[in-house]
């Protein structure tokens, strides 16, 4: 596929945070500099964030209240909504997806990519992880997930080449969807460029949002257990509960900006990372500021940390393995030029590339 005079257009769930998915739709717009983008809903307080939010236009469910502040309460609406979008204007479509926007359908002659960040994890294999959270929304989720997963799949079927963002996600669209895919792995830069490092500290960061399936709750036990300061920076709904497990040596930053989370990021001893991540930007974040991780060693940590060279990896969602693998941590020596390097593999002008080559190749 000629790049040349394309008519673009990116879709995305929503912006309600500006993560590693939001990063990768920045990266599309360098990409293709005159498509247009459409989101699900945009929280009105990012609208002026940069130069992605600022172009972002928004689907009809922004006239719907609350659909911003409770995007997942309107989950069974955002595949009419990507479906029912004009796309007839459009040569090439790319959905950034990790729910519903896949939906949207495009013209006979047109193609669409879907950038898949991860089938929905609530529907599929971490759906236990949401329900034992115990809230009314995990027992909504169990009432109607056997209906979304039929509509997931249907979304499935209007998408003309799957790209995951790792290898790990690939074989789970082979899973769930029976589709091959294409790995091109998001974009990964330090958080604030051209500072002067801070010193490093004593404590382990634990970083992100505050959701079921992070298991921020294991790094918390393991920083009680070995009497050691861990700051949790990151919102989300599972903080009341957290905090109330949580011993004194365990602070709690809440959301933070992105110079804090530079200065975080380059003065912890050590990132811990208990999730199953689809991908995990957040390892590769921690290596890009000099930093190594302690993560769990399945989902894409496997694919970024290089065992005693940038982190070290657990095998067991456990007390007893975090705790092993922070002292293992404790006890290297890390070799910051080999941090920078591994996360320099995972550049945002890497990302272009293998993304337009992809795309070219269609």
């Amino acid at each position: 596929m000629r790049l040349d005079g394309l008519r673009v257009l990116i879709v995305h769930e929503w912006i309600v945070t500006w993560a590693g998915s939001e990063r990768c739709v920045e990266q599309m717009l360098q990409l293709f500099p005159e498509a247009e983008l459409v989101v699900g809903v945009l929280d009105t307080r990012l609208r002026g964030l940069n130069d992605t939010t600022r172009r972002a236009r928004e689907s009809w469910l922004r006239f719907l209240p609350g659909s911003a502040s409770h995007h997942r309460w309107f989950l069974p609406l955002h595949p009419l909504a990507f479906a029912s979008l004009d796309t007839s204007g459009y040569d090439l479509v790319i959905s950034s997806s990790h729910a519903f926007a896949k939906a949207v359908r495009v013209r006979p002659s047109a193609h669409h990519v879907c950038y898949c960040h991860s089938p929905p994890r609530y529907l599929y294999d971490q759906a236990h992880a949401y329900e034992r959270a115990g809230r009314l929304s995990g027992l909504v989720l169990r009432a109607a997930a056997p209906a979304l997963r039929a509509v997931d799949r249907w979304a499935a079927r209007g998408v003309g080449t799957f790209i995951a963002n790792s290898a790990y996600v690939a074989e789970r669209i082979s899973r769930v969807y029976d589709r091959s895919a294409t790995v091109v792995h998001p974009p990964v830069a330090r958080k604030v460029t051209g500072e002067t490092c801070p010193p490093r500290g004593d404590f382990l960061l634990a970083f992100g949002r505050l959701v079921p399936y992070k298991r921020v709750d294991l790094a918390i036990s393991a920083a009680n257990r070995l009497a050691l300061p861990l700051v949790v920076a990151g919102d989300g709904p599972e903080r009341a509960a957290l905090e109330r497990i949580a011993g004194p040596t365990v602070s709690f930053r809440g959301a933070v900006t992105e110079r804090e989370a530079a200065e975080l990021l380059s003065s912890a001893r050590a990132v811990v990372f208990c999730a199953e991540e689809d991908f995990g930007i957040a390892p590769l974040e921690a290596n890009a500021h000099g930093t190594p991780v302690v993560a769990y060693g399945r989902g894409g940590a496997a694919e970024t940390v290089v065992e005693g060279e940038t982190g070290v990896l657990f095998q067991k969602q456990s007390e007893d393995d975090v705790v092993r693998a922070i002292q293992l941590c404790f006890a290297i020596t890390w070799d910051v030029e080999k941090l920078w390097t591994n996360a320099e593999k995972f550049s945002p002008a890497r990302y272009r590339r293998e993304l337009r080559e992809v795309i070219e190749a269609l």
